[in-house]
């Protein structure tokens, strides 16, 4: 009987040490969730970069369908690393720059929530640099330097520049508005060419947007304006 006891004993020690070390283990690992969430997209992204800089950008056109702009989700530990092991093609589509801020990350066709964890998003398939309304979408999260974090510090007259890698276009802002994100004006086509951006306007879940209107102020080849990309 005595001999039971003590292993009974022994067993209950077992289970609780257990339970304290998943514990302690889980607790640390929420409290880590963000940065390993962030180094994870920050890896995406220089993949994506990668891809621009070595990779002749694909001409044919992308049927996958885009979600709507409102299904927009933030991105969770668990897709952030799901996203992290997936080894599908990035459609690269070109790249976006804004010295002023320090942004700069590649521009990837068609608005998928995976898109958005490696750059920015295109509104719709195919998008035509240099004429309409060019509408690209960026997450905000809590690292302020990551993806579109730091579009909350532009101003009017600040330039952005796109490439397709063949040709560069330069935009000069002239308008930042904190809008709903049930507000579509800004996604309709403009007569003369512009770009548009969109990102939350905080880290924290919100129903508002920060939305930033460039108009094209000039064109020239990709090789003459390269250092922009680097």
């Amino acid at each position: 009987m005595l001999r039971q006891a003590n292993m009974s004993e022994r067993l209950k020690s077992s289970l609780m040490l257990t339970s304290i070390v998943l514990l302690l283990a889980m607790g640390i690992l929420l409290l880590c969730s963000p940065f390993i969430r962030d180094y994870f997209i920050e890896q995406r992204i220089a993949s994506a970069q990668q891809l621009f800089s070595t990779h002749s950008l694909p001409d044919h056109v992308n049927t996958d369908s885009a979600i709507d702009s409102a299904a927009i989700e933030r991105p969770t530990f668990l897709q952030v690393m799901q996203g992290a092991f997936q080894q599908n093609d990035l459609p690269i589509a070109g790249a976006l720059s804004i010295p002023d801020v320090q942004l700069s990350l590649p521009i990837l066709d068609r608005l998928t929530n995976e898109h958005l964890l490696a750059g920015a998003a295109t509104l719709t398939n195919q998008q035509p640099m240099g004429s309409g309304n060019y509408v690209l979408f960026g997450h905000h999260l809590s690292k302020q330097t990551l993806l579109f974090g730091p579009l909350l510090h532009v101003r009017p007259s600040m330039d952005i520049y796109i490439t397709n890698k063949t040709e560069m276009y330069q935009y000069t802002i002239v308008e930042t508005n904190i809008i709903s994100e049930y507000d579509t004006q800004y996604l309709l086509p403009t007569d003369e060419p512009s770009i548009t951006l969109f990102t939350c306007d905080t880290s924290r879940p919100t129903t508002e947007r920060l939305m930033v209107r460039a108009k094209l102020i000039s064109k020239t080849t990709y090789e003459e304006g390269k250092e922009f990309f680097k």
